[in-house]
């Protein structure tokens, strides 16, 4: 099976070095959305990750609608997924209200497995 890059997912990326940026992609889709049975990086929900100087992460999401009531669920989702990369590195998920997530940012497995 063939690696993916965080930048194939649409997803922007701070100083992370590439072989950490495979090895996030293959993490993060083990992150699956409890709603839709389709981890969040295909789904595109996963808009910014960020590696800070002291070696922590930041990972900016998107929502499919304002007020998902399943945001905590969906922080812990990541951030365990994440540790397959990055082992016990802090991780800190935060939402984006200013981006809008669309279905254009569904990669075309997503679209195939929802039939969309």
């Amino acid at each position: 099976m063939r690696e993916h890059t965080l930048a194939e997912f649409g997803v922007e990326c701070r100083n992370i070095e590439p072989a950490l940026d495979k090895q996030l992609a293959a993490a993060l889709q083990h992150a699956v959305d409890p709603e839709l049975g389709v981890d969040m990086l295909n789904l595109g929900l996963v808009y910014r990750i960020e590696q800070n100087e002291d070696g922590s992460f930041r990972v900016e999401m998107l929502l499919t609608m304002i007020g998902c009531p399943l945001t905590d669920y969906l922080s812990m989702l990541i951030k365990h997924a994440l540790e397959l990369a990055v082992g016990d590195a802090p991780v800190m998920v935060q939402y984006r209200m200013d981006v809008q997530w669309s279905m254009a940012r569904m990669s075309r497995a997503a679209r195939m497995t929802l039939h969309v």
